[in-house]
C-alpha cells in the first residue's frame, strides 16, 4: 500500500497532519507528523502533501542491517534516515525522524482529507 499526493487538491488545511500526530502520539502537534504540507508562497502556491511514500530503493535505509517490511511499520525513525532521503518524505524534529507507517493499513490521514488531495495509489 501506497499513499498517493495530489498538490493540485490540497487546500493547505494541515487537519492530515493533526490527527497523524494525535493517532501515534495522543497529541496534535503538526511539527511531530509523518505527513507535513510545505506551501510554495513563492512560485505555484501550492500546498504539496510530504510524507513517506513507500519506495520500492529505500534509499533511507542505505548502508543499514534491517529488515525493511519491519521498518515500513515504525513511526519513528532515526534522523540520519530522513537526510538520505530523496523525496523529503520524512519530517524530522530534535534526532527524531517521523516516518508514514500508513497507520497499520488504516491511513487516518486519508480520512479526513475532503479535498481528496490524498488518496491510497492502486
Amino acid at each position: 500500500m501506497r499513499i498517493k499526493v495530489d498538490p493540485q487538491k490540497c487546500s493547505g488545511c494541515h487537519l492530515c497532519e493533526m490527527v497523524c500526530s494525535l493517532f501515534h502520539l495522543n497529541l496534535i502537534n503538526t511539527e511531530k507528523s509523518a505527513i507535513r504540507i510545505k506551501k510554495d508562497d513563492l512560485d505555484t502556491s501550492l500546498n504539496s502533501p510530504l510524507l513517506c511514500r513507500h519506495c520500492k530503493e529505500m534509499k533511507c535505509l542505505d548502508g543499514e542491517e534491517v529488515i525493511k517490511d519491519e521498518e515500513k511499520n515504525r513511526y519513528l525513525w532515526n534522523r540520519v534516515r530522513a537526510e538520505r532521503c530523496p523525496l523529503e518524505g520524512l519530517s524530522v524534529v530534535e534526532e527524531i525522524a517521523y516516518h508514514c507507517d500508513l497507520c497499520g493499513g488504516d491511513p487516518q490521514c486519508i480520512k479526513v482529507c475532503t479535498p481528496k488531495a490524498i488518496s491510497i495509489a492502486r
